[in-house]
């Protein structure tokens, strides 16, 4: 496939898959969502009430599913509102007309939104200090049995491979809304998918370079064995005679 706004031409996930041999399995999932660090959901909420329409829970998780393409629960949303309310960062606002009164809408404050405005300036390089947990894994991987080395690259790619084709799918769905949209609304959601979809690539890619990797260490650990064990490399143990 290409992605739009990039023009570098990159495999399908579909393709890479289909590779991994493995389409049916799906391993335990590697990428842990950042927005279960309080620090950025708390950030997170405010910027989805910056422009000052007061919102519920329920309202918050639906505009960041279709922002992001990524589910999550409304209960989240619920927790931190209640949480900024005590700090002073969003108030409650009054329910519209037959709106759920089981619904709190919320509004950001003067200083939750100079809270953000702050947060978002300094935060310049979000990925500076962003943990990589593959290859944090990966380092580690070589201290296990060659079995145990195999299965797991093999569960990562698969794993890896199957949210990479999930990314595609919402890619091009996005693609369609995008389309639609009218020419005042702002869409960043294909772009960011792109993204998404870049570094799945890249994983795969790295997993694959880090599997060849192991596999001639191995070779050269085995080929260093058998030299050791052979009459040449043990030596004959007499010594020279002498004329």
């Amino acid at each position: 496939m290409r992605i739009p706004d990039e023009g570098k031409a990159m495999p399908s996930m579909k393709t890479i898959r289909e590779r991994s041999g493995s389409e049916g399995r799906r391993g335990p999932a590697l990428e842990e969502s950042t927005l279960r660090g309080g620090g950025f959901y708390r950030y997170l909420v405010l910027g989805l009430l910056r422009d000052g329409t007061p919102r519920h829970g329920y309202a918050l998780m639906k505009d960041y599913q279709q922002r992001s393409g990524t589910p999550i629960g409304s209960g989240r949303f619920y927790n931190k509102l209640q949480r900024l309310a005590a700090e002073g960062l969003v108030t409650t606002a009054a329910n519209p007309p037959g709106a759920d009164p089981r619904r709190t809408p919320y509004r950001i404050t003067s200083a939750g939104a100079a809270a953000f405005d702050v947060w978002l300036r300094d935060s310049a390089n979000p990925d500076s200090h962003r943990s990589d947990d593959l290859c944090a894994h990966a380092l580690l991987l070589a201290a296990a049995e060659p079995a145990v080395v195999s299965a797991t690259l093999d569960r990562w790619r698969n794993d890896i491979a199957m949210r990479g084709a999930r990314i595609e799918e919402a890619h091009a769905r996005a693609l369609t809304t995008r389309r639609a949209s009218p020419p005042s609304a702002f869409y960043p959601l294909p772009v960011v998918l792109a993204r998404r979809l870049k570094h799945a690539t890249a994983d795969i890619e790295f997993i694959d370079e880090f599997r060849r990797a192991y596999e001639q260490w191995m070779r050269r650990r085995a080929e260093a064995r058998v030299s050791r064990n052979t009459p040449a490399g043990r030596g004959s143990g007499s010594r020279p005679i002498r004329a």
